[in-house]
């Protein structure tokens, strides 16, 4: 496992918005998401396109990052001398790690301490809950990625992946919205195949394309008895990484 970035901050996004959060961001990604439109300039002149999150996601285009192992984890954290932060296990895909034994043991501790754990996840990995039973007292922000994202259907939804973490941890859906009715059919038919609470936000990886979409977005979730989801993160420091 390698770490791409660890920061103090807010949780931006989702049911936890607002609330003060170690993160730890984890290199590598299963999705690339090229429909979300944001470029990064890679070190050797190749231009990048994903989410806001392209160093993490694409991580082979850039150094390795940090060497995470369970102990190098604990240390950052202590390190922040945050005892009322929760933590925040973010990506790229952390999922991908689910079985690794230094990250088991990592939120086997911090769940020791009383502490909130939040994953971040695009839903895609099927996590086998009885093997790795630890996994089952962490919430679950799960991101199914649209249409918008460019990835194809089956790639982007695994209905089986959906059900383990739904049936099994604490979940709810954050769904990325450009504002188009069309998006709601899609998150219906996501959740025909497995019930959630749903949080949507504005697609935009800068302020100002979260203004162009906002309220779209609200009468969407308004029409449709969804929560609404702003990204504090980007409205306070808009593209600015490590926070």
């Amino acid at each position: 496992m390698y770490l791409n970035e660890h920061f103090l901050s807010i949780q931006g996004e989702g049911a936890f918005m607002g609330r003060l959060a170690i993160f730890l961001r984890f290199n590598g990604c299963n999705l690339r998401c090229v429909g979300f439109g944001v470029k990064k300039l890679a070190p050797n002149g190749q231009i990048l396109t994903g989410c806001d999150t392209i160093k993490a996601a694409q991580s082979e285009h850039f150094s390795p990052g940090l060497k995470a192992s369970k102990d190098e984890l604990i240390n950052i954290v202590k390190n922040y001398n945050a005892p009322n932060a929760m933590i925040v296990l973010s990506g790229g895909e952390p999922l991908l790690y689910h079985a690794n034994a230094d990250f088991l043991g990592f939120i086997e501790f911090i769940l020791a301490q009383g502490k909130i754990i939040q994953i971040e996840t695009n839903g895609t990995i099927f996590v086998d809950f009885e093997k790795f039973q630890v996994l089952k007292n962490c919430y679950f922000s799960v991101s199914v990625k649209l249409a918008n994202s460019a990835e194809s259907k089956h790639r982007r939804i695994n209905a089986r992946a959906l059900s383990a973490l739904f049936n099994n941890a604490k979940c709810f859906y954050k769904f990325v919205l450009s504002g188009d009715e069309s998006e709601i059919d899609e998150i219906n038919e996501i959740l025909n195949l497995q019930k959630g609470e749903v949080w949507a936000m504005s697609l935009g990886a800068k302020a100002s394309e979260l203004e162009k979409r906002a309220i779209k977005v609200v009468n969407l979730c308004l029409k449709n008895g969804f929560n609404y989801s702003d990204r504090l993160h980007i409205r306070l420091w808009d593209d600015k990484e490590g926070v």
